[in-house]
């Protein structure tokens, strides 16, 4: 049996990983009681199967990180194009649209578009805070007055609803999370090439465990495959 690559990615691994817990699974529920009953193979797969688990966790716990970024940028470009409609409009030679964007702008300088370069906590805290004055009564009908504007506000809104959503995420991954996903892969792929690969090897030809040995190479060499489709 091919030991797997070093060189998989970890959603590749733990694909993998989850798919080798199934299978012994299977196969320890076979009739003939041969994988069940042992028990090297047991302790083997049970230490697979919570690696497994703690990778899928930290995979988990990567992605709301990544997730709660996003958000933030999306809602700083909202933030840029608010700062830029205002005094796109406070520019324009027509007293009207200038005046609503005038008193506008005062709202918004109140906070300024340095907002972005706040924390994450900070951020938030102004934002809300800015919106609110934008939902006054005169700040209101100042927006109506100016195409665009309701829709950038609503906009903010949204992104600001997103990015509290994400970082509800990332407060309850980061109460639960373990190791990260690069610090789990390695002891992931010890157990897999230095136990089980090599043991499924020595009794593959055994009667009892020859399907189950085949499917887990089967597995292992698809995973394997997706490696060498990247170098070519």
């Amino acid at each position: 049996m091919n030991k797997a690559k070093t060189s998989l990615r970890v959603a590749e691994l733990d694909t993998l990983s989850d798919v080798l817990v199934r299978l012994y699974k299977d196969a320890a529920s076979n009739a003939d009681g041969t994988v069940a009953k042992d028990a090297n193979l047991k302790t083997v797969m049970t230490d697979i199967e919570s690696l497994s688990a703690a990778l899928t966790t930290a995979i988990k716990s990567d992605k709301v990180t990544s997730t709660l970024d996003e958000a933030d940028i999306a809602r700083d470009e909202v933030v840029r194009n608010l700062s830029d409609a205002l005094n796109g409009y406070a520019a324009l030679p027509i007293p009207a649209k200038k005046a609503a964007a005038q008193n506008l702008l005062a709202i918004f300088q109140k906070y300024g578009k340095s907002i972005i370069t706040k924390n994450y906590a900070e951020e938030s805290s102004l934002i809300e805070s800015l919106l609110e004055d934008l939902s006054a009564a005169e700040a209101m009908a100042n927006i109506e007055s100016l195409e665009g504007v309701g829709e950038i506000t609503t906009s903010l809104r949204s992104a600001q609803n997103n990015f509290n959503k994400a970082n509800d995420e990332f407060t309850h991954a980061s109460v639960t999370k373990g190791q990260s996903a690069s610090s789990v892969k390695k002891p992931l792929l010890e157990a897999l090439n230095t136990r089980l690969i090599p043991y499924l090897s020595a009794v593959a030809l055994v009667d009892g465990y020859k399907e189950f040995a085949l499917k887990c190479n089967a597995e292992i060499d698809k995973a394997n495959a997706t490696v060498n489709g990247r170098k070519k």
